[in-house]
């Protein structure tokens, strides 16, 4: 039987090496993978591998496009989320491949954590209070929250982001980062800060309809005493939560930035001082561990492949129909993952610590 052929730009990373390892256990596929890092690219389990330019380089829409056309590439996931912003923007030059992400407005939308917060506002979803950061707001938010948050407007794994609980703090923060040509005073924002559990939603869509979703709380982060905020991206320990408030802020989230999704969107968000779950930010990209927990519900759960999100995005990405879906919410068991460098992969279930085995 002839595979389906797939390319996965920023294969190399955490979260193109989950995705490509959840599509595996799916189904027979071949894949084209592109990472921009020369040692990284050697992760995945690919059967071609490119070392790509930047994404912001001219190259590297010519050497989508090259791949395409060198392999008959049938679908393109594009893992990391300024990739998803370059092909949204190159669509018309993609128009004969398939790609499930949104149009280029939503992407830049979402990829603006000061527009997005506007736009959901807007939409009445419950959010933490936010400003273009300045002297005045931020004095307006800590003298009301005691706390806040500074952070990037752009950027994923809590990039230049800090509490404090000073004007002083707050200021000699953005300091360093203007100082070191790295952003702007207007690049940041400042918000109230959320002190409660952190947790993530993530879903997948089809023309407007949620094919399927699930909660999860961060529980520990990888190396947190690396960074000042304690936020390092991506989770060492998470576990799957069933709350129908997170689903229900999350996707009014998702649908206040677009009234018609298509593929990937992925809600962070912490519960406020008053314990009800508030957004802190959308994604329009698979989360790093949303193929891992695929994998997890075929290899060590034993769930079909209705399952494995990234195998449904794939075939219904390439117009396939798909005999049996999954419900659209809460579609994994309540267990717990764990993972580190050099340490294997563990799940909880019931109380009971288990290996998973490659």
């Amino acid at each position: 039987m002839r595979k389906p052929k797939i390319l996965v730009t920023g294969a190399g990373g955490v979260g193109g090496v989950n995705f490509i390892k959840a599509l595996r256990i799916a189904g027979e596929y071949f894949i084209v993978g592109m990472d921009y890092d020369e040692f990284y690219l050697q992760l995945p389990e690919v059967d071609v591998r490119f070392k790509s330019p930047r994404h912001d380089a001219p190259e590297f829409i010519e050497l989508v496009k090259k791949v395409v056309k060198k392999y008959r590439v049938e679908f393109i996931h594009p893992q990391p989320e300024v990739e998803v912003e370059v092909l949204a923007e190159k669509r018309e030059e993609l128009r004969d491949v398939g790609l499930m992400i949104p149009k280029l407005h939503v992407v830049k939308l979402a990829r603006d954590k000061w527009e997005s917060y506007r736009a959901m506002a807007s939409a009445s979803v419950n959010l933490p209070e936010t400003k273009l950061y300045s002297i005045e707001a931020t004095s307006e938010l800590l003298a009301r929250y005691g706390e806040v948050w500074i952070r990037a407007r752009k950027g994923a794994g809590g990039r230049l982001s800090l509490p404090v609980k000073s004007l002083k703090e707050a200021e000699l923060w953005v300091k360093l980062w203007c100082t070191r040509g790295m952003a702007k005073p207007n690049d940041f924002i400042v918000q109230e800060y959320l002190p409660g559990r952190d947790v993530a939603w993530d879903s997948l869509w089809f023309h407007g309809e949620l094919i399927a979703s699930y909660a999860r709380e961060r529980l520990r982060y990888i190396f947190p005493h690396l960074s000042p905020s304690r936020i390092t991206g991506t989770p060492t320990v998470s576990k799957i939560v069933r709350d129908p408030e997170i689903n229900r802020v999350a996707e009014s989230a998702v649908l206040a930035l677009d009234p018609k999704p298509h593929g990937f969107y992925c809600v962070d968000l912490k519960y406020n001082s008053s314990g009800k779950p508030a957004v802190t930010e959308v994604n329009v990209k698979a989360h790093t561990t949303l193929g891992l927990w695929s994998y997890i519900a075929q290899r060590a759960l034993k769930l079909p492949r209705k399952y494995n999100l990234p195998y449904l995005y794939v075939e219904l990405g390439l117009g396939k129909e798909v005999d049996e879906l999954p419900e659209k919410y809460d579609i994994y068991p309540e267990v717990t993952m764990m993972r580190h460098i050099d340490s294997g992969l563990l799940i909880n279930v019931n109380g009971v610590w288990r290996r998973v085995e490659p």
